[in-house]
């Protein structure tokens, strides 16, 4: 999102909120651009105007939204349909009751955030378990670790791309030290 598109969507957001940029401790509005720009700059405006308008439509309490709410609010629009942990565990749970032979297909055929976490072997290690052990233990541990892993990947996407550069730098000196 550029900035003439960020003042379009900061122009929305003060006419919901009136005293956005006005009265005590509020923001400079010239401030509040540079830095809403900044925050948005690698996101689609159309995304950003749709979670805007989300948080306009859905507010109760009547303050304006701060960049972490618009950024919450994007991820909540753009990951809809997503698989939640209980659906995620069914997928799994049948693709291991079908792996006894052909492990490797019924891999295959798993969305990729539920492939990461398995495999064609684990699923085969699974197709052979006690039935009732495999859905009570690896159904459990399997669906608090999905559930982990999203909440993960949320904050991730929330991130500004300077502060993912920044972790990525870091984990890449880190891997360099620890190979040392």
């Amino acid at each position: 999102m550029n900035l003439q598109e960020t003042g379009t969507v900061l122009d929305v957001l003060e006419t919901a909120y009136p005293r956005m940029f006005s009265g005590p401790g509020t923001v400079d509005r010239e401030k509040a651009l540079g830095l809403w720009a900044k925050m948005f700059e690698d996101d689609r405006v159309d995304l950003v105007a749709a979670a805007v308008k989300s948080y306009i439509a859905t507010d109760v309490k009547g303050f304006p939204p701060h960049i972490g709410a618009i950024k919450n609010a994007m991820h909540q629009l753009s990951s809809a349909g997503g698989l939640d942990a209980a659906q995620a565990w069914e997928l799994l749970r049948e693709a291991a009751s079908r792996s006894g032979y052909g492990a490797r297909e019924e891999y295959d055929r798993l969305p990729p955030e539920v492939q990461e976490m398995t495999s064609p072997g684990q699923l085969f290690e699974y197709s052979q378990m006690d039935a009732d052990v495999f859905a009570s233990v690896i159904g459990s541990n399997f669906q608090k670790a999905y559930r982990v892993r999203q909440e993960s990947r949320r904050r991730d996407a929330l991130l500004p791309p300077e502060v993912k550069q920044v972790i990525a730098g870091v984990a890449a000196r880190a891997a360099l030290e620890s190979g040392r």
